[in-house]
């Protein structure tokens, strides 16, 4: 048996667990995307500062245009990696937990007692006071963040004005 405190505790720490995962994932995009370079540059007072920042990591190609003239010309394009594939950031679909339990007071506190329905039935039935219950718990995912959407939408505009 366990208690109904510790159960609904432990159900916590698993689904924050794998919250802190997903969230340790999404983050890792940032790593896969850009990258971190060394600025130097000088305060009011002349005093030598570096500072870091992260660009996007691109790549260059060659991209067709047409002139006015009808010709073909190929120009270089920068197009930042976060524009040219799908962002999928991770989220758990939808996880149920069902959970087939009976319900006793102990010392004054509720336990749960996990029943192994296959040894169940037959002349061996229990016979107890408990009571039978059923719990489901959902998770339900979350919306990617705006400021992502906002990151690489203004890096596809950037990308779409050098090839228009």
């Amino acid at each position: 048996m366990i208690s109904f405190k510790s159960f609904v505790e432990s159900i916590h720490d698993a689904i924050m667990s794998a919250s802190n995962t997903l969230m340790d994932k999404n983050v890792g995009l940032i790593d896969k995307y850009f990258e971190e370079t060394t600025n130097d540059s000088v305060s009011e007072s002349g005093a030598a500062i570096q500072s870091k920042s992260l660009v996007p990591k691109t790549i260059v190609l060659e991209y067709p245009t047409l002139e006015a003239d009808g010709k073909v010309k190929v120009t270089e394009v920068h197009v930042p990696l976060i524009t040219m594939v799908p962002l999928s950031m991770s989220h758990i679909e939808k996880a149920t937990l069902t959970a087939d339990f009976e319900m006793n007071i102990v010392d004054g506190e509720l336990q749960l007692d996990f029943v192994n329905r296959s040894n169940e039935g037959g002349f061996m039935k229990k016979s107890s006071k408990s009571t039978r219950g059923t719990l489901e718990i959902v998770i339900s995912p979350q919306e990617s963040s705006e400021g992502l959407k906002l990151i690489v939408e203004g890096y596809e505009a950037i990308l779409k004005r050098q090839i228009s």
